[in-house]
Order: structure tokens, then sequence, then C-alpha cells
């Protein structure tokens, strides 16, 4: 890369730091996404020239961040473990990993690298650096190679991750880098509530939003727990009000995302009259006991550590909460998930952000065979998701305390994987007799474990309820599966670039002041207080940001 780019790109960085904690990505030479080169919507497209083995080999360089856990045994190394070799062996692709190490150091790696013209032969790239080097003009233009080489296992990842991470990845047409996919679409919450409290109590579950206040009424005023003492709470909530999107949802409110308004263009979600109706209705839960009275001073890990000490019985979580925080809280108590409920006869629709996980797997301009990447994502899924075998799993996943997953060079998560188990398990556990080898050699390893763990559960000869809270006919996993996903309850944010001009220099003043508002509010505070944040978001930089956003959307 000659100087005039590096210096360029030296120029760009800049604004790195201001832009860091963005969850999505992508731009034009003005920052834009357009729309994504030929949608995966067909997962049977054929798949062309992708060969079994590159001959001669392939040779690429990477840059690539740890997760911190073991992932060596004796003698390995970076570019010498049973990914490496595999790779080596079987696709004839050979990776040179020049730098691994924490993500956030990576990501200052990477800058360091773009600023003095020497990046890797592909990398995963934050969504800042990906706008960053596409402006430059340093990635290869995948649309082509995706075209013609994305198997058809990466096509439904990428069709079941929805439509916005390709299209992040897409500039004026072009698609510039391939999504890390992510999970945040089978991540939206359900609502778990204490089976103890609520057969001590008499109640069933919820079926709309009256229903779980009723729960939560009674959860603090019954007391559920049997102490004689009034110590008990209903709803869960952080200092953040980071825990309870699920219960704003439920009364068509978002937080913080920017959804369609009435016109088909964006409208910021915190500032819309649903917002007001359910803080008034927080209110009135705080003011009633519901509600931690100290809330606003606890985290989300000082929340968890309330459902230890059984002060709490409802909780927003994901389909996986079983496993932590609930289990690991409350291993002797089991929860119980419902769907989110709806304050009226429409479904709650739930949020979530961009479906990615930390970025997009981009390839430097001009590198000879960029396909070998989609060659590393496909052997990636086949190893790692689909693979039925122990000691493949064993070699490839995970053993004795070593997470060999986490040296494959490219990776993209399936988005719905941990609720395709549940998918998978359903006829096994809908039967009155124990599955066969057979049609347990079909299942994966981990499918193997949970389904003998419920199994244990149920026959009361073990106590781990957590499997059955994600894959048993109780648990979240159908939920996500059987309604969510057949009626279409998601609410995706639809602003999926990188930030505007104008969000780099006041949307952290404006969140701060959205969190205030509502903070107070809760606890007590004037509901006018909403409409007076309203008006000082717009003037303060909110209407600009919303011209700033539905310019890029147009």
């Amino acid at each position: 890369m000659n100087k005039t780019v590096a210096a360029a790109l030296a120029g760009v960085l800049s604004v790195t730091a201001a832009l860091a904690g963005c969850s999505s990505g992508s731009g034009d030479k003005a920052g834009n996404p357009g729309t994504a080169a030929t949608p995966p919507a067909d997962t049977k497209s054929a798949t062309k020239g992708l060969p079994d083995k590159f001959d001669p080999p392939v040779k690429l360089s990477t840059a690539s961040f740890n997760y911190g856990v073991p992932k060596f045994v004796q003698g390995d190394d970076v570019n010498n473990n049973p990914w490496s070799r595999y790779l080596k062996d079987t696709a004839g692709i050979e990776v040179n990993t020049i730098w691994d190490g924490p993500r956030k150091e990576l990501e200052q790696k990477l800058n360091l690298m773009m600023s003095s013209g020497d990046v890797p032969d592909f990398f995963l790239a934050t969504p800042e650096q990906f706008a960053q080097l596409n402006k430059a003009g340093l990635l290869e233009d995948m649309t082509q190679v995706y075209n013609q080489y994305a198997t058809d296992t990466i096509r439904q990842v990428m069709k079941d991750a929805g439509p916005e991470p390709m299209q992040a990845a897409t500039v004026g047409g072009k698609l510039m880098g391939i999504p890390f996919t992510g999970v945040a679409k089978e991540s939206v919450p359900v609502v778990w509530i204490r089976e103890d409290w609520m057969k001590a109590l008499g109640l069933s579950g919820p079926k709309t939003m009256a229903d779980l206040l009723a729960i939560s009424e009674a959860f603090t005023t019954k007391d559920p727990d049997g102490n004689g003492k009034n110590d008990t709470y209903g709803l869960a909530i952080d200092k953040d009000i980071g825990l309870i999107n699920g219960f704003l949802n439920g009364f068509h409110a978002y937080k913080g995302i920017w959804i369609k308004d009435k016109d088909g263009k964006l409208a910021y979600s915190s500032i819309q009259p649903e917002m007001k109706t359910a803080l008034a209705k927080l209110q009135d839960m705080y003011k009633a006991g519901q509600i931690d009275k100290e809330f606003g001073v606890k985290d989300a890990t000082k929340v968890n550590e309330s459902f230890g000490s059984n002060k709490l019985g409802i909780y927003y979580g994901s389909l996986t909460a079983g496993f932590a925080p609930l289990s690991t809280q409350t291993p002797k108590v089991r929860w119980l998930p419902f769907p989110a409920p709806s304050i009226d006869a429409a479904p709650a629709k739930l949020q979530y952000g961009l479906n990615i996980f930390s970025g997009f797997w981009v390839v430097k301009k001009g590198v000879k065979n960029p396909e070998a990447v989609l060659k590393m994502a496909d052997i990636w899924l086949q190893l790692f998701y689909l693979n039925t075998k122990d000691d493949v799993y064993g070699k490839y996943n995970d053993s004795n305390g070593i997470s060999h997953w986490t040296n494959a060079p490219v990776k993209i998560y399936k988005p719905f994987k941990n609720a395709e188990i549940s998918v998978h398990l359903e006829p096994l556990l809908k039967s009155s007799a124990k599955a066969d080898e057979a049609t347990l050699a079909k299942l994966t390893p981990e499918e193997r474990g949970e389904y003998a763990k419920i199994l244990e559960y149920r026959a009361g000869t073990g106590d781990s309820w957590k499997e059955g809270s994600r894959s048993d006919s109780w648990g979240a996993g159908p939920i996500i599966n059987n309604i969510y996903l057949k009626e279409d309850r998601f609410m995706p944010d639809q602003f999926i670039t990188v930030p505007t001009p104008t969000m780099v220099q006041k949307k952290a003043n404006l969140d701060k002041m959205e969190l205030e508002m509502m903070t107070k509010i809760v606890l007590g505070g004037p509901l006018d207080a909403f409409d007076t944040f309203v008006k000082d978001w717009k003037r303060l930089g909110g209407d600009d940001m919303t011209k700033e956003v539905n310019d890029w959307y147009a």
C-alpha cells in the first residue's frame, strides 16, 4: 500500500476512538451501505468450483483475537494446532497468524497496521474499520466470489441471520465483506418466572401483560417465599435499564433503536409515545414496591445476585438464561420461560441490533484465491456445528478443558443454533421409548449430551434443569421456534451503518440524558419529564441525527 493511502487512512483513524462501541457497520464513500449483493434467499443455489483441496496450497496471513480460554495442548501454538493442520492437510490452506491476542488489543493492533499501510491478507474488521478500509479502496470485492463459491450451508446461515448483515456488508451494490453472523435474533428475550413462587401462590403463566403485572404484584405482596417478610420483588431491572427491553417491547416501545414510522421513514424509538406509556407503568410498579428500591445503583451483575438471594421472581432474558444466570444463581429453583406478553391484541415484537459478532471478514484487495475464506467458513460450519462424531468434537471443538474451536481462522455463527437443538430433540423427547443408538448417532455431541441430561432430570436421577430450560417441551427453544419465528415477532434496528457525524459528536450525551430521564420517571419523577426530554433531544442533536439517518436510508 502506498504512502498516500497510508496517510489517508491515518486521518480516517483519528475518529476511531469516537466510533468505538458501534455494533453495526459499513459504508460506501459516504459510509452508506446499499442493497445486499444477490441476497442468499435460495439455499439450493449451485456451488461452482470450490475445490476439496487447493493445489498448489493457498497461503494467507491473518491477525486474530483469542477468547481468553485455554486453546492449545502442550507443543501446539497459534500456527500449529488441530485447525491449522486440518486446513493444510485437508483443504490446502496455510494460514499464518501474525498476531493473536485479546479482542480490544486486536482492534488497536489492526488500526496501527492500517495506519502503516500493512494489513493481513484477511481478518475480522470492526464495522468502523470496515468503513475505513472500504473508503481507502483496500478491500477485495467479494460479490462474485460469494455468488460463485458460497456453499448452501453458508447461504442458509446468512438467510437465517436476516437481511441486515448482508446489507451492512454491501456497499454500492458490491459485497465488500462476509458478515461474522451472530445470535442476536435468537437471543431476544422470553420472560422467565420462578416456578416455586407461582406454585406457592396458585398462579398460571402469563398470556397477556395484565397477567404478568398481576404476577408481579402477587410476588411482591403475597409472600411467595413464605418467610413472613415483605422482602420480595416482581420485575428485575438494572441501573442501565438494559434488562427490561422485553417488557418495554410488550408496550410496543423500543429502546435505543431506529424503527420505521407510519410514513416509511426512520424514527428514533426512545422518543415515541409508547415509551412514555411503558415508563408510566414502571413508575406505578416502583411505587407499589414491585421493583427493587435500589435498582438505580445495581448493574446486571448485582441483579443476578438478587436472584441468588431469592429476592426477584420475573426476569426478561434470552433462551439460554436457564444456563446463566438463573441456574448458576438458583441451582435448585426452576424458572419457567414464557413468550413476552403484549399490552393489547397486537403481539409483542422483540428488538435486536445488527445480527453480527464483532464485524466482517474482509480480504485485502488483490489477494489471490479470496474464495479460501469461504472455504474456511464452510469447514468451520461442518466441524463446529454439523459434526456428529465424538472424536471429531474432541479434536476440533473441546476436550479436557482445551477450547480447540477458538483456533479456527474464520468463524460465522449459526443464528439459531441454540433454538435448533430443541427442534432436533423434539421427536425424541415426545417418544415414550428412549432413542436407539442409530437415532442418537444422527445428533451432534452437544445434542446427545443435552438429551441425556433431560432424560435424567425427567426421571429424577439428575438435578440439572438447565438443559430442559432450553430444549425440553417446556423450554425456551420451542418459544423461539414455534412462536417468535412462525409469527415473526422480531423488531430489528433499521440503522445498520457506522455512526453519522452528529452521532459521533452528540450521541453519548443524548444517551446519558435518555437514561437519566427514564430513571427519574421510574423513581417517581413527573411524567412530563419525558416530553421535556423529547424536545431537548431534538434540539440538542436528535433532529440532525434523524435527518442524517434518513439521508442514509434513502
